[in-house]
């Protein structure tokens, strides 16, 4: 059996053929994993990004925001489009969805480098979050079907009037 890290490449003991440095060797008789070795997991850091995130050697796994949604986010976390779930596949005509799934995108980039705990880190902080806004009926493809693309409405806005932004000084 291949050990294999959170988004299916091997783990590095596995492509060179033995146990990582840090394996707990353990008696059959209380091995949890009969298939591979038991590891230690390294203490929390908080607030620490992962170490394997130098951002000056950065290489995202999608060069950009469709290939991300193409590839990976809609065959991953497809679901029926019913009355209570829409989506629509002119998704990058909604700018509020662009917007939510960009920062899916960019959140799931740096997340799958934390090989610990950074794809379910990214589940409860990202993904849970925004995907039920996502879908929504009242969210950016609330008036779109499966079969129709609606540009979303734009919010009404009117210009400040002149001076509303400037500071005013006290004297004082």
């Amino acid at each position: 059996m291949i050990n294999r890290t959170a988004w299916g490449d091997p783990a590095p003991s596995a492509q060179a053929g033995r146990e990582p440095a840090d394996a707990v060797k353990r008696s059959p008789a209380d091995r949890r994993d009969r298939d591979g070795p038991v590891l230690r997991c390294p203490p929390p850091q908080s607030g620490a990004p992962p170490a394997s995130l130098a951002l000056e050697s950065f290489e995202p796994r999608y060069p950009g925001l469709e290939d991300w949604v193409v590839d990976y986010f809609a065959p991953t976390f497809g679901r029926p489009l019913t009355s209570a779930v829409h989506w629509c596949a002119q998704w990058w005509d909604h700018a509020e969805a662009i917007s939510r799934l960009e920062a899916l995108w960019r959140s799931w980039e740096v997340s799958r480098l934390d090989e610990l705990r950074g794809m379910a880190v990214w589940h409860r902080d990202f993904l849970d979050t925004l995907l039920p806004v996502l879908l929504n009926p009242t969210g950016p493809f609330a008036r779109c079907t499966a079969d129709r693309h609606t540009p979303s409405e734009v919010l009404p806005t009117l210009p400040t009037p002149n001076g509303y932004w400037d500071v005013e000084e006290t004297g004082g």
